[in-house]
């Protein structure tokens, strides 16, 4: 069985490559709890989500509204069952143009080879900013 520290690499690669429904059927629990910060009524992927279904509609509302150029996970540390990703982004905001760029850290937990939890930290005024 491959590490959480492999299986968060594979992962990544499936978003960077755009392969959402791969990323999200095969790599996580059906009871998943995905959490990314900010108000949603500026940043609308922001807030809690749970199983694959919601978490898919987050990754839609991510490709409405931002246009990636860089996403780069810089740096993983795994201890037990936990593995923290460091690293950043760049892209454009579809509706105003604006680039935002983002340094970001990721914590993400595994329960036998699925993800089951996932909540990032970063700058959501930059984001705010580049949406306004």
């Amino acid at each position: 069985m491959a590490s959480n520290l492999e299986i968060a690499k594979k992962g990544y690669e499936l978003f960077q490559q755009g392969d959402i429904a791969t990323l999200v059927n095969d790599m996580m629990a059906d009871d998943c709890t995905w959490i990314s910060p900010g108000p949603r009524d500026k940043l609308p992927w922001a807030g809690q989500v749970r199983g694959k279904q919601e978490i898919a509609g987050f990754f839609a509302k991510i490709a409405e509204n931002i246009e990636f150029s860089e996403f780069a996970p810089r740096e993983m540390i795994e201890q037990g069952d936990t593995v923290v990703v460091l690293g950043s982004a760049s892209g454009r905001m579809k509706k105003t143009g604006k680039i935002s760029k983002n340094e970001w850290a990721h914590v993400l937990k595994y329960r036998q080879g699925k993800l089951v939890f996932f909540q990032e930290y970063y700058d959501t005024a930059t984001e705010i900013a580049a949406m306004s």
